[in-house]
């Protein structure tokens, strides 16, 4: 019985490689397949471009044109840019670092992918290999998270660090890290954290009340050690004093200015984004969570920190992104149930097939949305098919104009679905982004990359058949 308890144990363990396998590989699939970036990722993106191709010549940066309406921090790309430092020298055939683009979000689906990895490992310990694969399986059949694995969001960034909180509250449940984790993720990354970091230790302090003093201090060290290190760094990129998360604080919550981008409902993360998120899952998350009283612990404080958060008129999937992860390990444990009862009678059977038909409509409905996101970044295809067509034009020697002449204007409409200065080829070609166009002559222009179909004096290329 020993022999076959620990054949079981080795085949359950290849089956939870796999599937992590698959974690990673589905995310990278995602990278190559939708490469470039909106404008919601537009400050990480350029501020890692920035770091490995200007360094310390930082009165270059795009930031310093172009600053948003909060700042934020540079953490985030600072890390991804040390990462990509020995690669800093890839070139794509028209001149661009758009290999670079691809690497540093590949950097960013690992560390986020590698945090699930942690935090389903965690829970396999805890719970049973079984729960632990079949949430995976969740994770992979499901779109939002895996595609936005590596796109540098600050949300992402902070969803690295609440999943090894997670993971650490669930295998060592009396342990203080998990509240220094989030403290760290509050002050660099995310404000909002805060709440979780509040509903987590209330619900941690009743069930461990002797481990609140320590969780306190630790969780005030942490605050504080992320504060001042963003201080520091972002006080030198942004060349003034700057501590970003606590602007984005009073421009969002104090001054409530967040819903000039748009009002949800209050039920709208209940009703619209987490079900959207779950897809197939959702059943099973319902299911498992009323199946396992363990689950409530480690899953209930992530439910309150959505439901108060759902009080801030502007709302989006991103912000919630903390609480999806755990929402998946009760859609493991449901499903695993399933699993596990099948063989008692013929209506057991026939559940367990229902939550595999959810799953697999989940993967058809991630095929849909992955189509329909590929085509969502009409600026990042149209600057890379420019060049394109002017190095096909210069090899085959028909380019009428002198060839050092190449100033591009790029529209607000291109600059935020996908374009990005990974993409631009700064040794023979100068890029403007301005957007007064009562300032500017068009005559000075030799390209024009634009969402209006007709500008006088300028004519759309003929694309070569495929």
């Amino acid at each position: 019985r020993n022999m076959l308890d620990i054949a079981k144990q080795t085949n359950e363990m290849k089956v939870f490689i796999i599937l992590v396998g698959l974690l990673f590989a589905v995310s990278i699939i995602y990278v190559v397949l939708a490469p470039f970036t909106k404008v919601e990722e537009s400050f990480n993106v350029q501020a890692t471009h920035d770091i490995l191709a200007l360094g310390l010549d930082i009165g270059k940066y795009d930031h310093l044109q172009f600053p948003g309406v909060v700042p934020r921090t540079f953490l985030g790309p600072v890390v991804l840019a040390l990462f990509a430092l020995p690669l800093q020298f890839l070139r794509a055939a028209d001149g661009s670092r758009f290999p670079l683009l691809l690497i540093t979000r590949s950097e960013l689906a690992i560390f986020t992918v590698t945090s699930i990895t942690k935090l389903l490992s965690s829970f396999r310990s805890v719970f049973s290999s079984t729960d632990a694969c079949f949430a995976a399986l969740c994770f992979l059949s499901q779109f939002h998270l895996l595609f936005y694995s590596s796109r540098p969001l600050p949300n992402v960034f902070a969803l690295v660090l609440t999943n090894l909180a997670n993971a650490s509250r669930i295998s060592s449940p009396e342990s203080s890290i998990s509240t220094f984790i989030l403290c760290v993720a509050a002050a660099v990354f995310r404000c909002e954290i805060g709440i979780l970091i509040v509903t987590t230790l209330v619900t941690d302090s009743i069930v461990f009340p002797k481990t609140l003093p320590k969780r306190l201090v630790l969780g005030f060290l942490g605050g504080v050690l992320g504060a001042l290190a963003s201080f520091q760094i972002d006080s030198s990129f942004w060349q003034r004093p700057c501590y970003p998360e606590l602007e984005v604080f009073l421009f969002n919550v104090v001054l409530n200015r967040s819903k000039e981008w748009g009002v949800s409902p209050p039920h709208w993360y209940f009703t619209s984004a987490i079900p959207r998120a779950l897809l197939g899952s959702l059943p099973l998350t319902l299911y498992g969570l009323a199946l396992d009283r363990r689950l409530a612990r480690i899953v209930y404080p992530n439910l309150v920190f959505v439901a108060i958060y759902s009080y801030l008129p502007h709302k989006e999937l991103r912000f919630i992104f903390y609480a999806l992860p755990m929402l998946n390990l009760c859609a493991g444990v449901g499903l695993s149930s399933l699993f596990k009862s099948r063989s008692k009678s013929k209506l057991r059977y026939s559940a367990f097939l229902c939550g595999c038909g959810l799953l697999l409509a989940s993967v058809l409905l991630t095929m849909f949305a992955l189509q329909a996101s590929r085509l969502n970044y009409p600026g990042g295809h149209a600057l890379r098919t420019m060049h394109e067509l002017e190095a096909t034009a210069e090899r085959a020697n028909v380019l009428g104009r002198d060839k050092a002449h190449r100033f591009v204007h790029i529209d607000a409409h291109a600059a935020m679905t996908g374009v990005s200065r990974f993409l631009e080829n700064p040794a023979t070609w100068t890029y403007s982004k301005e957007e007064d166009h009562t300032a500017l002559n068009w005559t000075d222009f030799s390209h024009l990359v634009t969402a209006r179909p007709h500008v006088g004096g300028f004519k759309v290329p003929r694309l070569p058949e495929s």
